[in-house]
């Protein structure tokens, strides 16, 4: 189960015990279910390498948007830093690059 959210010596996080890190390749989807149950949130945090383009998705399958458009799809977000989930959802990572590098690691939200 996910450690609780919480700040402490210097605003510093204690490590997760529920994390993901992904090596994406370019326009090949990749998801992660979050943990729990539907009664259940959690902070997610994600890391990226500052030169990568990835598009993630809240129980949506990730998608680059063409170019010369505007990408119009709701709960898709070009690289969040923190989000709050609920057990269960799905997120779903893409990039356009080579490759992307990404790390998330979540945190229970005490209720």
């Amino acid at each position: 189960m996910a450690i609780r959210w919480t700040s402490s010596f210097g605003n510093t996080l204690a490590f997760s015990d529920v994390t993901a890190t992904m090596a994406l390749a370019a326009a090949t989807p990749l998801s992660f279910t979050v943990p729990g149950t539907g009664d259940q949130k959690f902070t997610v945090l994600f890391e990226y390498a500052s030169n990568s383009n990835v598009f993630v998705g809240n129980n949506v399958t990730a998608a680059v948007p063409n170019p010369g458009t505007i990408g119009a799809t709701r709960y898709i977000e070009f690289k969040p830093a923190c989000r709050y989930a609920i057990g269960g959802d799905v997120l779903s990572f893409i990039t356009p690059d080579t490759t992307a590098f990404v790390g998330i690691s979540i945190r229970s939200i005490p209720n």
